[in-house]
């Protein structure tokens, strides 16, 4: 479980990052229906960042069994 947990705090963080950079360079080029998409990727990866937190600070890592 502490595996999986740092897998999704690295998704979270792509999600987040390009959800912001992408996003708002599709807004500022004009094309509001893929930023929107892409903006609205930003908080899924927070919650992805979350729960990885969590499941990583709950979990013993496997070279401590």
């Amino acid at each position: 479980m502490h595996l999986a947990g740092r897998i999704a705090i690295y998704i979270g963080i792509g999600l987040a990052a390009v959800g912001l950079i992408v996003g708002f360079t599709f807004m500022f080029a004009g094309n509001d229906d893929l930023a929107k998409f892409l903006i609205g990727l930003v908080p899924i990866g927070f919650v992805l960042m979350l729960a990885g937190t969590v499941t990583t600070l709950l979990s013993v890592p496997q070279d401590k069994q």
